[in-house]
């Protein structure tokens, strides 16, 4: 059974089958909260929420990591922004973050990342259109939730208008370029 054959993969090209599992996860963990932050920092600043590539990066986590690591590597980036590293948009980190417009965005991570893994680990990421698919599942959680805690700060129309509307181009050509990219890395051996 070729379950988490992308995790095995992964950890192969990092480490040699000498290390243990926990370790190789850690690190798998550490590189995806590593790129996280960085896919945090490419941003175009625009208010109040910014267009990065974190909701791709979280997706494609999901989708190579799987339901389990994938969540477990958006919890951390979670924890560690919410700790006050800087890892969120814009080198911002704390509870603060939490607490504000982007919140809904940040939380509705978690989910994707764990949804968009467990439909990779069923076989949706294993071509073009599958992974699209998954993908656009994830990105729906991720604006959904941010949706939702949006509109408590600007109001339903605000919140369509700056937390949707302006990603309705840009995020179906991230989750395009996810799905050329991922199936390569869940084909069977």
């Amino acid at each position: 059974m070729i379950l988490f054959s992308t995790q095995r993969s992964l950890e192969c090209i990092l480490y040699s089958s000498t290390r243990s599992t926990l370790t190789k996860r850690m690190v798998l963990i550490l590189i995806g909260t590593a790129l996280l932050g960085v896919a945090g920092q490419l941003a175009i600043p625009l208010r109040p929420i910014p267009l990065t590539f974190q909701s791709s990066a979280v997706i494609l986590l999901g989708l190579l990591y799987g339901s389990r690591l994938g969540a477990s590597t958006v919890l951390a980036y979670l924890v560690a922004g919410f700790a006050g590293v800087p890892l969120f948009a814009e080198f911002s980190g704390g509870p603060h973050i939490l607490l504000g417009p982007t919140a809904g965005y940040l939380l509705g991570f978690l989910p994707a990342a764990y949804v968009s893994g467990y439909l990779a680990e069923h076989g949706l990421a294993k071509n073009f259109l599958g992974t699209f698919i998954a993908a656009c599942i994830g990105a729906f959680i991720i604006f959904l939730s941010g949706l939702l805690v949006l509109t408590f700060h600007i109001g339903w129309q605000g919140a369509f208008a700056t937390g949707v509307q302006p990603f309705l181009f840009t995020e179906p050509l991230k989750l395009l370029a996810l799905a050329l990219i991922v199936p390569r890395f869940w084909r069977s051996r």
